[in-house]
């Protein structure tokens, strides 16, 4: 792909048009400070579309992003960027974020849910309820294999505080990663293997054609006896009726989903009562607009000194 050119100096202005997640105004008042010469708008305001050079954000409906002829850059708010993949999106660059802070909190929200389930908190609870002062069961963290399906600069860092604390890692990744923490696993023949060798299965992967459904029945029952499910990726690469039978009829004992397909689940959606299934409200990352801003206006910096803004999107792998 060429990396498109300053718009036209014809234009009067040049504008960028703001759409994150929550709090606009923050993020508005924030981004200004940080690109002081710069025409920002919180959407749905955009001013001038013919204006518009770049587009910061979450998400926005077709029909407005195709308004901006002049578009040069999408600077996505999330590690995904499926959503601007849709069709009827126009062909420019997007470029993911890739902020360590996120990195960090989702190794963190993957550590407390391992534990959890690997030293029996949750009977912990049971016990407190029932008046009773006893010790739950549970394994040391050595004989815990922890799987990540995953493993790009996320899985990574998820690996890294596992091994640090002495939990056995496996890296699953489509292509295999040399030289990386743990036992590494690469492609659909070895997905099986991995998934075997594995007591609890983080799943960081994103949300691709060839990722949907990857986890489906046949995957599910591929899974450690009594494993654990913690999927913080994307809800769509897992067949959640598949796994809510993975459940009840064995081998996963628990699941955690930070994420569903959809988003929420559907009002009828067993996932909510199921009493093997935990539910966050897609927290296990969060955008910070501290870190974020700073990468994002770095990323145009970039661009208007002609240089290579990065992560870009690769349109042929989805992610």
């Amino acid at each position: 792909m060429t990396l498109p050119t300053r718009p036209s100096a014809t234009l009067t202005s040049v504008s960028i048009v703001v759409n994150p997640y929550s709090e606009p105004e923050r993020w508005l008042a924030h981004l200004q400070t940080l690109l002081p010469d710069d025409e920002l708008h919180a959407w749905p305001e955009t001013g001038d579309p013919d204006a518009v050079e770049f587009v910061i954000g979450w998400r926005l409906p077709r029909a407005t992003v195709r308004s901006f002829v002049n578009l040069r850059y999408v600077l996505s708010l999330s590690a995904g960027a499926e959503q601007w993949l849709v069709d009827g999106m126009p062909d420019v660059p997007v470029v993911r974020l890739e902020d360590p802070s996120m990195s960090d909190e989702m190794a963190a929200y993957s550590l407390y849910w391992v534990m959890h389930h690997q030293r029996s908190f949750d009977r912990a609870l049971d016990h407190q309820r029932a008046r009773e002062w006893r010790e739950p069961a549970s394994v040391p963290a050595w004989e815990h294999r922890v799987g990540i399906l995953g493993f790009g600069l996320i899985g990574a860092r998820i690996a890294r505080a596992f091994s640090d604390l002495g939990y056995p890692v496996r890296g699953w990744s489509r292509t295999g990663r040399r030289g990386e923490i743990g036992v590494q696993y690469a492609g659909a023949d070895q997905l099986a293997s991995f998934l075997g060798d594995s007591d609890s299965v983080i799943n960081v992967l994103p949300s691709t054609g060839q990722t949907r459904h990857v986890l489906d029945a046949a995957r599910l029952d591929q899974f450690t006896e009594g494993s654990l499910l913690v999927n913080i990726g994307r809800g769509a690469t897992v067949d959640e009726a598949a796994l809510v039978a993975a459940l009840d009829d064995g081998p996963i004992d628990a699941a955690v989903l930070d994420v569903t397909d959809p988003e929420p689940p559907d009002e009828d959606s067993p996932l909510w009562d199921h009493p093997r299934v935990t539910l966050t409200p897609h927290v296990a990352g969060r955008t910070r607009l501290e870190t974020a801003a700073t990468l994002v206006v770095e990323n145009i910096e970039r661009i208007r000194n002609g240089d290579a803004p990065f992560p870009l999107l690769d349109r042929g792998r989805g992610y």
